[in-house]
This record gives structure tokens, sequence and C-alpha cells, in this order.
């Protein structure tokens, strides 16, 4: 059974129930039909009143048609005015205030008027609790346009950032980067509602209602803004990136308010959301302003991303989306990137160096691919090879991509080999790098040549810092040790010279007698000093002092005076 018919049947129902009025008023709300008493009706209803008295009745449908009612709505407010019970639900309640305020079913009309009770149900049930005040907006988003001036939206949206400030992790738990997420919790002090954990998501309510509420939780500064970050990125899956492709227009509208709100801070955003979001920005064709907003964010983060996230750009669209077909905007973004440090004037290369290893993981990944082109491999090649030129060291990183493309590709000819090989500089190759090339089989022989020479050459420069290390030690060791050798003898003789002393009763002239032999004039005062030689001889041989020391004959001692 239809919804349709189903509402027909609860119809009759109803009016075999209620028969204690008369019903002169027959009213079909997109196709249900509806059989009302226009009395028990005026008495609800100023605005039904007024149409009575003019006899204009018939305009009640005008103007249940301009407020788009639903038939679910409509009979809430039947079985009010005939007094039936009836129930409100978070569903209906926006659709039931929006009929009441317009028909004029207010405390003036009457004390037991549904306007009044539908604000109670809304004050009491729905404002308090997270999960239906979300339903409420989301259910009734027909319905505020007609309440603008009402201030019925101001309301919702106060009620949910409060919430949001109370616990941000109503808005989603953050996976990354908030190490403090699970030690969180709520200020007791202000526990003025109730909260649903296994709540409603804010970004199931309409684009139209989602937006202002962000700007104005933005505005309030209440709500830490990686909560509101991961609400945005959230809304822009949900209504962009797993969205059908038929609602195109929907999603270019959703992509530029997700622009919109996402914050230009550097690293608070993922570079996937923000790859992801560019590619659909092109490929939806929003605004200048949005692309270039992405592609600004993009710039001040390329160095934090993955070779994976490049990927997302070089991919196609679509969900049978493949390959690299989109090298151009690879290369568009890197060179924005450059632009953009190279204004900044900064004199910090460690930008650089990292987008320049993540240009050679991007080669390696898209080499493994077997459906990328030779033409695409060398574009990429050559890009790599622009990017790295003066920052890295060594091209060992692009010798591994071409390595890696000649391996899934086993069907080249020699030629597309050479072709694949030409963005290699084989003289900024590594010593292991030009090992580990000289081995591999899959390179040209050209290739292999080049090598083994530029290894050579390695080897050749490698013995000749060598042996020039060696020389420059050998001559600062020597350096050193003649001027500590000059030190020393210098220090030797002045100790000789004033410090000798009789030992073993051994004559210290004959110390240097071997060496030293007829330097009377020399040592002539210093023997004197120790009795070695009388005022009147000057011959060594007038020492008499040295007696030998053979079969332990006596010895003689001399008498010093």
């Amino acid at each position: 059974m239809s919804d349709l018919d189903k509402k027909k049947n609860n119809n009759e129902n109803r009016n075999s129930i209620s028969v204690s009025y008369v019903s002169d008023l027959h009213i079909n709300v997109k196709g249900v039909p509806f059989h009302l008493c226009k009395e028990m009706l005026a008495k609800r209803s100023s605005k039904v009143s007024s149409l009575l008295e003019r006899n204009e009745i018939d305009e009640l449908r005008l103007i249940l048609r301009d407020l788009e009612v639903d038939p679910e709505t409509f009979e809430l407010v039947e079985r009010f005015c005939n007094g039936c019970e009836f129930k409100f639900t978070s569903d209906t309640i926006v659709s039931v205030l929006c009929i009441a305020y317009y028909l004029g079913m207010n405390e003036e009309q009457s004390s037991n008027n549904l306007l009044g009770k539908a604000s109670e149900f809304l004050e009491q049930r729905v404002l308090p609790s997270w999960s239906e005040t979300v339903n409420a907006l989301r259910s009734g988003d027909k319905s505020f346009d007609k309440l603008t001036d009402v201030g019925l939206v101001d309301l919702f949206f106060d009620s949910l950032i409060e919430k949001a400030s109370y616990d941000p992790r109503l808005l989603g738990e953050l996976i990354k980067n908030r190490v403090e997420t699970d030690d969180y919790r709520p200020n007791p002090r202000r526990r003025l509602f109730v909260i649903d954990w296994k709540s409603e998501d804010l970004i199931t309510i309409p684009l139209r209602l989602y937006e202002p509420l962000m700007i104005r939780a933005i505005k309030s500064r209440s709500i830490p803004v990686e909560y509101i970050v991961l609400s945005v990125c959230k809304y822009a899956k949900k209504w962009v990136f797993d969205a059908e492709e038929s609602l195109s227009g929907q999603k270019r509208e959703a992509i530029e308010a997700v622009e919109r709100l996402l914050p230009h801070q550097r690293g608070l955003i993922s570079c996937e959301l923000l790859f992801e979001s560019l590619k659909h920005s092109i490929w939806l064709e929003a605004n200048s302003e949005c692309r270039n907003g992405f592609m600004i964010r993009i710039c001040k983060q390329l160095d934090m991303a993955k070779s994976t996230d490049l990927k997302i750009l070089s991919r196609g669209y679509g969900e049978k989306a493949e390959g690299y077909e989109n090298i151009e905007l690879v290369k568009t973004v890197v060179k924005s990137f450059y632009t953009y440090y190279a204004n900044e004037d900064s004199e910090n290369v460690s930008h650089f160096v990292k987008v320049a290893k993540l240009s050679e993981e991007f080669l390696f990944l898209a080499a493994s691919e077997a459906s990328l082109k030779l033409e695409a491999f060398v574009e990429l090649a050559e890009m790599t090879v622009a990017i790295s030129q003066g920052i890295l060291s060594y091209s060992d990183g692009i010798y591994r991509g071409i390595d890696e493309f000649l391996e899934s590709h086993g069907y080249l000819t020699e030629s597309e080999k050479m072709e694949v090989c030409k963005v290699l500089e084989c003289s900024k190759l590594s010593q292991e790098g030009c090992e580990r090339a000289a081995r591999n089989q899959k390179l040209p022989v050209r290739i292999v040549l080049q090598v083994l020479f530029v290894s050579q050459l390695q080897i050749r420069d490698t013995v000749a810092k060598e042996i020039k290390g060696m020389e420059e030690k050998v001559d600062e060791e020597e350096e050193e040790i003649g001027v500590s050798s000059d030190e020393d003898e210098m220090e030797k003789m002045s100790n000789k010279l004033l410090g000798l002393e009789i030992e073993n009763d051994e004559c210290v002239v004959h110390r240097w007698k071997k060496t030293k032999k007829k330097k009377i004039s020399v040592w002539g005062q210093v023997k004197r000093k120790f009795g070695c030689l009388t005022s009147s001889s000057y011959s060594v041989d007038a020492c008499t002092c040295d007696v030998k020391k053979k079969k332990k004959k006596k010895i003689h001692h001399h008498h010093y005076k």
C-alpha cells in the first residue's frame, strides 16, 4: 500500500470516528482529502474566521499551498481543531508552528491554542536535545523561510552552538592531531540540557541552513576550530565527494560553501581533503575564488603531503577514473608551491627538500602502474628532475623510478628504454646507486657503460681524497713532532745544566766525555763547581775521581775542599 493510500485510509477512519461536527469544508492537501467544519476551524483560527466573514474561505486552499503544508502536518491541525488527541514530533513541529502562526491560531483567538502548545513542545522536548533539534531543523527546512521574521532560525542556531560549545564531540570525534580528545570532560556546571551520545549528525541539514550555522559558530569562537573543520570536511565528503554525479549543480554550491568555511591555517586540514576539493572544484566548474582558495591552502602545506595525495590530482574524474590522466594539474600545483614560497622570501629550504623527495616518491608510485604511458612517465620524470635540481645531491630517486617503470613495462623496446633513461643523470648517482645500476640487466647497455664510467671516476676521486687526507695527516703529525721535539730538547738541556747531581760517586764530566771531547772552555766552570778541576789545570785527564770498578777494588774518593 502506498503512502498516499495510507493517508486516505487514515482520513476515512478519522472521519468515521469524529461525527460530532458537520464537514462542510473540503480541502485537498497534496492529493489527500480533508473534511473540516468551518465553525470549529474558525474558533481556533483568526485567519479562517476573517475569511468566513468576507466569504473568502476558498482562499484557505491558496494559503495552505503557499505554506507547502504536507498531509501529515495538516492532519495534526485538523485533529486539534476537532478536539481529537494528537501528538507532536520533531519532524512536524516546525511545520505546525508555521501553520499555527499564519492561520492565527494563537492565544488571542483561544486560550487553548495550537501555537502555544507547539511552542511549549519545542521548548521542553526539542531544544534540550541535540538530536531532536537537528532533526527539527532538517525536517522544517521549507517552513523556515516563512518564519524568518519570527526569529525561529536564530533560536535553533543558538541552541546547537551552545550544545557544541559544551561538548564539541557532538560535531564528530577527532582521529588525528588531538591527543586530549579521549580525556575530554564536559564542564558539569554548564550541564543545562540532555546530551545524546548517539546523536544526529549536523551535516544532514540542508546547505542553506548549514552554512550560516557554521559561520555563526566560527564567529562565536566558543567551539575549537578543529571540530569546525571536522564537520565541514564531513559535509564535503557527504555532499560532494560521495554524492551522485547527476547532482552537479548542488555539488558545485556545496564545494564553494566548503571553501568559504575552511580556515587558511597550515596543517589544520588534511592534504587528502584539499586535493580532493581542488579536483572537484575544477571538475564542477566552481568559481575562481573557490579554485584559488584550495590552491593556496595546498601550496602552504605541499611539503606535508604524501605520494598518494598527489595521485588524487593526477587521477581522472568519475568512479571509473584510473591511471594518471591529469599530469598537468600536478605540475601546476608544484609550480604554485614554488611561487608561493619564493614570494615568502624565506631562507628555510626544508620545504623544498621535502617536496623534492615527495616528487621522487610519487614518480616511483606512478611507475608501478602498468597503465602509465611512456609519455606520461617521461613528463613526470622531467618534472622530478627539475624539482630536485640544486636541492638533492643524488639522483638515486630518479633511478628507482626508472627501474620500477622498466620492471612494470617489460615489453619496451631498446629505443623506448633509452627514451625512459634520458632523464637519468648518471653523474649524480651515489656510489651505492652506481653499484646497483651496473648490475641492472633491464637498463640499456649504453646507460650501463655510462654508469661504469661514472663508477670508475668515483673510485678514482675516492682514492685521491684518501691519499690527500693521509698526506695532510702525516704533515700535521710531523709538524707536531718537530715542535714538540725541539721543546723537549731545550727542556732536557736546561735540566741537565741546572739540575745535575752526583750519583753513585760518579763524576758528571765523564757522562759527556764520549760525545763532547775537549770542550774545556764550555764545561770548565761547571767542573770546578763539583771539584773535578783545580784552579791551575783545565785538562780532562787531571780528573782522578773516575775510578773503574773492577774486581771490587777499593774505591778512592777525592777530598773536596
